[in-house]
């Protein structure tokens, strides 16, 4: 009997229908409601100050069209970019307390800054960061379950937990350092981690290698070759006349390529020769920073560091500035022959000397330029110098080193 003549049964499925319905709509309502509870997101707030100098922002596809002045707080929001040049830094600070700080000539956009719009989800917040160019310092404040915070940059993706990490690229390579904390690392050459301490640098035509010491050296040439010398080494010399000539060349000593700095000719004239080689690097997130280098003196007719203790066989010399933007200088210097009484030999923290034995390679390291110079320790060093002066000089030097650890 259809359902026509029996209005019982038609009733039944239809009230059965309609039950089956409001179950469905029950469950699925609700769980759509959490779906969207879960999913949900807001913006993470940030804030960029610039710390010193002028920095430009603005959005990441118009261009940068603000410029943040000296002290200054703006809003920093989602697809906003931001870049200092050599004379700025600022720090973008996230409403958890992560933070970004960026030094000289840094140039990075946000890609992503959001968070849970709802308590109830587990979903970790996220910020993504490119960083284009340039150095950063990155802290995140919470581990990787409640934030996933990504650095992108031309190498590689790196995820980082709890802890501070600092990443620098420059086109070529890009260098990741665990201050503390781990860095998970997913590059086109595969995947690895780096624990507390470590670093790694990436290009794009090298495989992944094992993660180094976080100290780094900061010198591009540490080595002397004659392709080296009016390259990454640009020499020098002061000579007052023709009967003095000086040399700076690279020589080879016991199979090993040296630099050697020499003085010939008449004596009690005073010359100076060296080489420089320009650094240009921003240390003032560095916990130690050390010169590292091999003398050997053969010849010194010049007692001391002469009268004024300024005219060594050897002298260490690092360009640098400190906090307050002033062009300060560090010195050591070497020598053999001992100075008369009324010789100066200078003992302070940012000029002094001491005596090696002639003719014997010395292992010389420096004190950390970052604690034992005080306030006037360096933030940005400009360049190392190693130069002979004085009368009749020959000496060599070999595998040096400015070496910075986080």
């Amino acid at each position: 009997m259809s359902g026509r003549h029996n209005p019982e049964r038609l009733a039944w499925i239809v009230l059965s229908s309609a039950f089956a319905v409001f179950c469905s709509m029950a469950v699925l309502i609700p769980l759509s409601i959490y779906g969207y509870m879960i999913s949900a997101t807001q913006p993470l707030p940030a804030e960029l100050t610039s710390v010193r100098g002028i920095v430009l922002m603005g959005d990441a596809n118009a261009g940068l069209s603000t410029s943040v002045t000296d002290g200054s707080t703006v809003t920093f929001s989602e697809n906003y970019a931001a870049a200092t040049d050599e004379t700025s830094q600022a720090i973008i600070t996230f409403a958890d307390d992560s933070s970004l700080t960026l030094y000289g000539s840094t140039h990075i956009s946000l890609q992503e800054s959001e968070q849970p719009r709802f308590g109830i989800s587990s979903n970790p917040s996220r910020v993504t960061v490119r960083l284009e160019q340039g150095r950063i310092r990155a802290t995140a404040a919470r581990s990787k379950t409640d934030l996933l915070f990504e650095i992108v940059t031309p190498h590689a993706v790196v995820t980082l937990d709890q802890g501070s990490y600092s990443i620098e690229t420059d086109g070529e390579n890009t260098q990741v350092t665990t201050r503390l904390g781990q860095a998970d690392i997913s590059s086109p050459q595969g995947e690895m981690s780096l624990s507390q301490g470590q670093r790694i640098v990436l290009n794009a035509d090298t495989p992944l290698g094992r993660p180094l010491p976080a100290a780094q050296n900061l010198l591009s040439d540490s080595t002397f070759t004659p392709e080296s010398l009016n390259n990454s080494w640009e020499s020098y010399a002061i000579v007052p006349i023709e009967s003095v000539t000086t040399t700076a060349s690279v020589v080879l000593f016991q199979d090993q390529p040296v630099l050697n700095l020499r003085s010939q000719g008449e004596d009690n004239v005073h010359s100076e020769v060296g080489v420089v080689q320009m650094v240009n690097k921003d240390v003032r997130d560095f916990q130690s920073l050390r010169v590292f280098a091999e003398v050997r003196l053969v010849e010194q007719s010049l007692p001391g560091g002469g009268q004024l203790g300024s005219e060594f066989p050897v002298m260490l010399h690092v360009a640098y500035k400190d906090a307050a933007g002033n062009d300060r200088d560090w010195f050591h210097g070497f020598y053999f022959k001992p100075a008369p009484d009324n010789y100066i030999l200078y003992d302070q923290p940012d000029n002094s000397s001491e005596r090696i034995a002639r003719g014997r390679w010395y292992p010389y390291e420096s004190v950390n330029l970052l604690t034992t110079l005080g306030p006037a320790k360096p933030v940005f060093v400009k360049s190392i110098r190693i130069y002979a002066s004085g009368w009749i000089y020959d000496s060599m030097l070999a595998n040096i080193s400015l070496l910075a650890e986080e």
